[in-house]
């Protein structure tokens, strides 16, 4: 299966795909299930795990998420596939004060993690699992529900079919031949594919869609955002 490794390591490369601060969902989601800032170095702790609790980054880039969950107070690791993101995301990291990079910030598939079964509390994804072939998706779903405890809460986002080119239920795969992502796969979903995508991996605790308008050109597109919670049932 072609996971578009080499157009995503160009992307890193030519510095266009290099995002600096944390998605607005990502935020809410801490805000709401893990840790809440309510001061200027004041934070209020949302969830209830005694032990400092980990926090997976899948698809990190070139590591946004992870110095956001450090800031937030959680242990904080982080795959991709592009070595070029990941050299970028250590060496922030580094400056953030985060210990053992190389073992937690690591280049590889996440259809394949080097993490044991239940090793996170909680992960993130944003703008990942849209972007690579549904079966590839799958398994990068089920191999996060794997390193998932059991119950652990999961945030991730994808495309829906409800913008300016195509209609709310379209599904279909499409090759990006614009902007940073050019040449990778672009991935569409509506309620029924992302629920073939979950499977019996997750319950889904909130999904909402966010629909994005240019008032002037009338041109819109739009994202389901997904808080996932890893079944009591689910293998790993």
């Amino acid at each position: 299966m072609d996971n578009k490794k080499q157009e995503w390591q160009n992307s890193y490369k030519n510095g266009e795909n290099h995002v600096f601060f944390p998605h607005e969902e990502v935020v809410r989601f801490f805000a709401k299930y893990i840790t809440k800032r309510v001061g200027l170095q004041d934070y209020k702790t949302i969830h209830t795990h005694q032990a400092q609790p980990r926090f997976l980054d899948v698809g990190c880039g070139i590591g946004r998420h992870i110095i956001f969950s450090k800031q937030m107070g959680l242990d904080s690791y982080g795959i991709d596939l592009s070595d070029e993101a990941i050299t970028k995301a250590r060496e922030w990291a580094s400056s953030a004060g985060i210990d053992h990079i190389e073992s937690k910030i690591v280049a590889g598939s996440i259809t394949k993690m080097p993490w044991n079964d239940g090793f996170f509390q909680f992960a993130g994804s944003n703008g990942v699992f849209d972007s690579m072939n549904f079966e590839i998706a799958k398994e990068g779903i089920r191999e996060t529900a794997r390193v998932l405890e059991k119950e652990g809460l999961f945030y991730c986002d994808l495309i829906s079919g409800d913008d300016s080119n195509h209609s709310r239920e379209f599904t279909g795969e499409e090759i990006s031949g614009t902007g940073h992502e050019q040449g990778t796969v672009q991935m569409y979903y509506n309620y029924s594919k992302i629920l073939d995508l979950i499977g019996s991996n997750f319950a889904i605790e909130e999904i909402t869609m966010i629909r994005n308008e240019n008032i002037l050109t009338g041109f819109f597109h739009s994202r389901y955002h997904l808080i996932l919670r890893k079944r009591m049932n689910s293998g790993g």
